[in-house]
């Protein structure tokens, strides 16, 4: 069986080069038979070789290079090197015009499914309110009777069914893989020891809600000035965002690191010596820092929202706070350290392996 997979908006970094890293490493232990065939970006790289797959460089990042790929372009290219798909996975939110083959969808955006909005005439709410607003179309048009739909999380399943208006024995929950290293690279060796650490794993988005940590070390600034000092706040991001802009309005920015982006082996390091994790992010599909915390039972604070409450919701070492609250994430920064026994999530959910039992038309 010959299978493309859509995957031209993957990059060097970022969430859809992980579910694609993933879905490529799971080829290697659950599928040595079907050929695949990988439309990429030139910037996508995978290091290991899989001999299965026939990796194709597109260039259809960019919205309308997309939009005339998922809608021509495949097409197109199979009929020029007289290669036809047997079956189509899109690991990119929406599928492709290909006449009647059967299609997986592996739609990890929440945004139009949430209760959030967004304004178009504000810079940094921009995209978002494309995805809100207009990103459903070019979901709708891309579905049929023969596609079937993946998401990572119950709360995201069922919403999807619901707006979609399809049966929700068309849709898979499939949790990402959480990182396993424990050899890390001690990258911040020469941090002092003596400042409770608060780390923050996300990217600059206007839903990851970096600004109420913002207000919340304001306040406390103003409210209990030695606990101010004894904490520090690591954020992934550099100082080109607009977070380190609002750090320096609001005084704060000598409590607050921006290291830009970490490797899976930095994250993992910086989970291990952090104080506690904060998760303020109030729109997630899952919320993989979550259940990595959980993992190396490190003390959560979270936003209060339906995919926080599904993905650590048993764990003992999380508490929950509403989103936009400053004075309780304002309290977070007071309470002792503890260590938490660790929690690996809900086993129940699809794996990888059973994904691929569907996409070769085995028995779950």
């Amino acid at each position: 069986m010959i299978i493309f997979v859509n995957a031209t908006a993957a990059s060097e970094i970022g969430g859809l080069k992980t579910i694609v890293d993933q879905f490529i490493d799971s080829i290697k232990y659950y599928d040595n038979k079907n050929t695949y065939y990988i439309f990429v970006s030139p910037n996508y790289t995978y290091s290991d070789k899989v001999l299965n797959c026939n990796f194709i460089e597109i260039e259809a990042k960019a919205t309308l290079q997309r939009l005339k790929w998922d809608y021509f372009g495949m097409r197109k290219w199979a009929k020029f090197n007289s290669i036809f798909p047997d079956k189509i996975i899109s690991l990119q939110n929406t599928g492709v015009l290909f006449n009647k083959v059967e299609q997986i969808i592996y739609l990890h955006t929440p945004i139009p499914f949430v209760k959030y909005n967004w304004n178009f005439f504000k810079k940094n709410e921009r995209r978002l309110w494309f995805y809100k607003n207009i990103y459903p179309y070019f979901i709708k048009t891309t579905l049929n009777k023969n596609t079937s739909l993946v998401v990572q999380s119950n709360w995201l399943k069922s919403t999807v069914s619901a707006f979609l208006n399809i049966s929700e024995k068309r849709v898979v929950v499939n949790v990402p893989t959480i990182h396993e290293e424990s050899n890390t690279k001690n990258v911040f060796s020469n941090r002092s020891g003596d400042k409770n650490l608060y780390f923050y794993p996300a990217a600059d988005y206007k839903y990851k809600n970096h600004d109420i940590i913002i207000d919340a070390l304001k306040l406390l600034k103003k409210n209990n000035f030695n606990r101010y000092e004894d904490i520090e706040v690591i954020f992934t991001l550099d100082k080109k965002s607009h977070v380190y802009e609002l750090a320096m309005n609001a005084g704060v920015v000598d409590k607050v690191t921006f290291t830009g982006k970490l490797d899976k082996k930095q994250m993992i390091h910086m989970y291990q010596i952090s104080h506690a994790i904060l998760f303020p992010s109030y729109v997630e599909t899952f919320g993989l820092p979550l259940i990595e915390a959980a993992a190396l039972g490190k003390t959560i604070y979270c936003s209060e929202e339906k995919y926080s409450h599904e993905v650590v919701g048993e764990y003992k070492g999380v508490k929950f706070i509403k989103p936009f609250e400053p004075e309780q994430w304002e309290r977070a920064f007071s309470d002792d350290y503890q260590e938490h026994p660790v929690f690996k999530g809900n086993q129940s959910y699809e794996s990888w392996k059973e994904l691929f039992r569907r996409i070769k038309h085995e028995t779950c």
